[in-house]
């Protein structure tokens, strides 16, 4: 974000960069009900630029916040995704084709994802991405490493380009998976957003009560300064050295889910880069991502949206929950 010539220093925000190493089509089909082996009319089809970086750049245009995004794009599907967006997203070619995802939204709100296969990705292309992404940090910025790996990309890709910004002065915030997600901690991100699955696979056991998914937090938390973790319906938990909260946000009437954990990002992160604490930012993050799944597909909500939804917002402060042993 460039300051504009009268506007203070002190009152400058720093820059955010998002990358998407996996982006999509995401087309989205609406059904009264999904019938295998059937032939079904669909109410509604909708096209919508998809991946986990492109989403939380949405989600911080929608809350007024600009934002730099990079990527892969290849082939037809690659030329549509770059259309689609605004000048904000900056592409890498590639030679294979952008994947495209099929998501079947039922009228009872259950959603069927389909998601198609991703594009090998070539040295070349992945040295041109990490130049490009890390040449757009400078000290002070934030940058958001999203989505999984596609198959050419080194494992330890993520890993590289963390400490890579952490030596440039940026601060990282990781949603990931995997072994991408296990080797990029070692390089001590600032942020890591798992989802209860991904916290799970990465702790090597089921976590089933909040106490459970806390522990498992807290272990994270000796790579990185803050682990959010996302609980669909049931809110979120974030966990720091200096303290443990949890929220839980108030039911609603779900649309698409699509997106909710990016908006959670997007809502950290807007709070976070802007001098706020921990707990603030889970608030206004989790109303965020509770917006989200309100709106229909591709649509992200507005500043006006999240402090409507933040006042529903209920906090705790865990106090009973002991940093483990080992």
């Amino acid at each position: 974000m460039t300051a504009q010539p009268d506007e203070p220093e002190n009152l400058r925000l720093p820059d955010i960069v998002t990358v998407t190493v996996n982006p999509a089509i995401d087309v989205y089909v609406r059904t009264v009900a999904l019938q295998p082996g059937e032939l079904h009319r669909v109410d509604e089809q909708v096209l919508v630029p998809g991946g986990k970086g492109v989403n939380v750049s949405r989600a911080l245009e929608a809350m007024g916040r600009p934002s730099r995004s990079f990527g892969f794009a290849g082939g037809s599907r690659g030329r549509w995704l770059a259309s689609s967006l605004p000048a904000w997203a900056e592409w890498v070619s590639i030679p294979g084709e952008t994947r495209m995802n099929l998501k079947v939204m039922e009228d009872s709100g259950r959603l069927t994802e389909f998601n198609g296969p991703s594009p090998s990705i070539d040295l070349d292309s992945w040295m041109t991405l990490s130049d490009r992404v890390l040449g757009a940090l400078r000290p002070g910025s934030w940058l958001v490493i999203a989505g999984n790996l596609p198959d050419g990309c080194p494992v330890d890709g993520y890993r590289a380009w963390t400490e890579a910004a952490v030596q440039k002065g940026a601060r990282v915030v990781l949603d990931s998976s995997g072994d991408a997600l296990r080797f990029a901690l070692e390089a001590r991100p600032h942020v890591v957003k798992p989802n209860r699955q991904e916290l799970s696979e990465w702790a090597g056991c089921p976590l089933g009560d909040t106490v459970e998914v806390i522990g498992a937090a807290r272990r994270m938390a000796r790579y990185a300064a803050c682990v959010v973790v996302s609980l669909g319906a049931e809110g979120a938990v974030a966990v720091t050295e200096e303290g443990v909260w949890r929220v839980r946000v108030p039911r609603v009437k779900v649309v698409s889910p699509v997106g909710a954990g990016d908006s959670l990002v997007a809502g950290m992160v807007h709070v976070l880069s802007s001098g706020g604490s921990v707990p603030d930012a889970l608030a206004f993050a989790s109303a965020a991502a509770t917006c989200k799944v309100t709106l229909p597909p591709g649509a992200f909500p507005s500043l006006a949206q999240i402090g409507a939804m933040k006042s529903q917002i209920e906090m705790d402060t865990w106090r009973d929950v002991l940093w483990p042993s080992s």
